[in-house]
């Protein structure tokens, strides 16, 4: 999944907030109910406003809709990685291989998602940390914590990269020649200042309601590459380079699975969503996942497949640079996943913050007052810690490409190995010896979705570290000189 819904373990005041936000685009907020100074930040039974339309359907009296229910799944899923969807259709093998491999992922995922909605009604959970808690104990909890921190962190580094390679398309087309010798146009220039000037400052806040409005800008910024892929297809006339019908190794399918997985990835909202359903019921959130998949599969297969046709095996990992920043219709949509990266990167920080605030917190067993007396300290040392190495490793990283591999190992583990160890909690709960057919049926498909999720995570982190980032260390700022 591209946007995420990130719960992150904060106390800003007497009674801690818990952030939770659409990794790219909604913030809102919730309070944790909490009886002593003692108990875990990470507490379950969290009280949770899960998203603003929920919110906003809870003032009301009312709640949401499987239609609204699924369009919350589409927002949440839909972000930065549309850009990067021509090149992974390169990488698996066209536009027929790479439509029918995400058929095929569709069909895992809204099963895993499933787990998760039938798992959540056990207990009656309300959120995707809940339910590991209940079925898989408090350290399977602390554990997607920390999956979720580290995908904050990795979507912080895409952003910062994406943000290089708007400015490296609009300077290459303006100034020609002279972009790979003026040092003030190279990418590592650019993003530094960019980053110091707008993003760090806004870094350093407690919260960013300021920005809630700003993120709207989100949903028009991330399908505007769709557009753009369409009109220059029909515009831009250049020949492509070589069209694929076949992968070139099945190393290369693998690799793409964690990214169309990523693009589709909505586990982590997935019960936040059920639980405000007007009808929570298996039946209405099964139509609410199929028409969020058909209509997230239909917006990604022109993305990619308009984007792969236009320019063939010549596709840049990130779409954007490759098409004419002089065109006003192409700037537009630069300037728009701009703004949108500069207003969205301090959320994510807040967010993965807060996550590392309740981590710690835990394991040091802090109380409500130590926690609160130091939390200016960790919020300045923590901010300045998660700024600089990620602006650096945003700088060395040799393209978006690796850092979407790498947060789909991530989404793997989101999608597969978490909800099949709910699903082996499910068999036990319910047959401790496993004597019934169905449960031994529920234990099969777990382990397989379990072992699935590592093999790929184990291939593609691999393949990332030795190959990506290993034998490209030496590559030039600018792959277009």
């Amino acid at each position: 999944m591209d946007d995420l819904y990130i719960i992150c373990g904060t106390a800003l005041v007497d009674k801690p907030t818990v952030l939770v936000k659409r990794g790219l685009d909604t913030l809102a907020k919730a309070s944790v109910e909490r009886q002593d100074g003692n108990i875990s930040l990470l507490q379950n039974k969290t009280s949770i406003e899960f998203h603003v339309e929920c919110r906003k359907d809870y003032v009301r009296g009312t709640s949401t809709s499987w239609p609204v229910a699924s369009f919350l799944l589409i927002n949440a899923a839909l972000g930065a990685g549309v850009l990067n969807y021509p090149y992974a259709y390169d990488k698996a093998g066209g536009v027929v291989f790479a439509a029918f491999l995400q058929i095929i992922m569709m069909v895992v995922l809204i099963s895993t998602m499933l787990v998760l909605v039938y798992s959540a009604d056990v207990n009656k959970d309300n959120t995707y940390h809940d339910v590991l808690l209940s079925l898989c104990g408090r350290r399977a909890q602390q554990f997607a914590a920390l999956s979720i921190l580290l995908t904050c962190y990795g979507i912080c580094i895409t952003f910062l990269i994406i943000i290089g390679d708007q400015y490296d398309r609009l300077f290459l087309s303006l100034f020609e020649k002279d972009f790979c010798t003026l040092w003030y146009l190279d990418r590592r220039f650019t993003i530094t200042v960019t980053s110091v000037l707008c993003i760090l400052p806004m870094c350093y806040f407690q919260r960013l309601d300021f920005l809630r409005y700003a993120s709207t800008l989100g949903i028009f910024a991330m399908l505007y590459p769709v557009f753009l892929t369409v009109y220059e297809y029909y515009t831009l006339g250049i020949t492509p380079g070589h069209i694929k019908v076949m992968p070139d190794s099945a190393v290369e399918v693998f690799v793409v699975i964690p990214v169309f997985s990523f693009a589709y990835q909505t586990h982590e909202i997935v019960v936040p969503v059920y639980a405000c359903m007007k009808n929570r019921n298996l039946r209405d959130f099964t139509k609410a996942t199929f028409l969020a998949m058909g209509i997230l599969f239909f917006i990604y297969c022109v993305a990619g497949s308009f984007g792969y046709m236009t320019f063939g095996s010549l596709i840049a990992p990130d779409i954007m640079e490759q098409y004419d920043a002089t065109d006003p219709v192409v700037l537009v949509g630069i300037g728009a996943l701009v703004i949108k990266m500069i207003t969205t990167y301090p959320q994510l920080v807040v967010c993965g913050r807060g996550a590392l605030d309740g981590l710690y917190a835990e394991f040091v067993h802090l109380s409500t007052d130590q926690f609160i007396k130091g939390e200016l300290k960790r919020r300045v040392v923590v901010t300045s810690l998660w700024f600089a190495s990620t602006l650096l490793l945003a700088v060395l990283a040799p393209n978006i490409g690796v850092v979407i591999e790498l947060l789909g190992c991530l989404a793997s583990v989101n999608i597969f190995i978490f909800p099949g160890l709910c699903l082996i909690a499910l068999a036990i709960r319910d047959d401790e010896y496993l004597e019934d057919f169905k449960s031994r049926v529920k234990c099969l498909v777990a382990c397989l979705m379990i072992l699935f999720g590592t093999f790929v995570f184990g291939v593609v982190f691999t393949k990332v570290i030795i190959y990506d980032m290993l034998n490209k260390s030496g590559k030039v700022p600018h792959p277009k000189c």
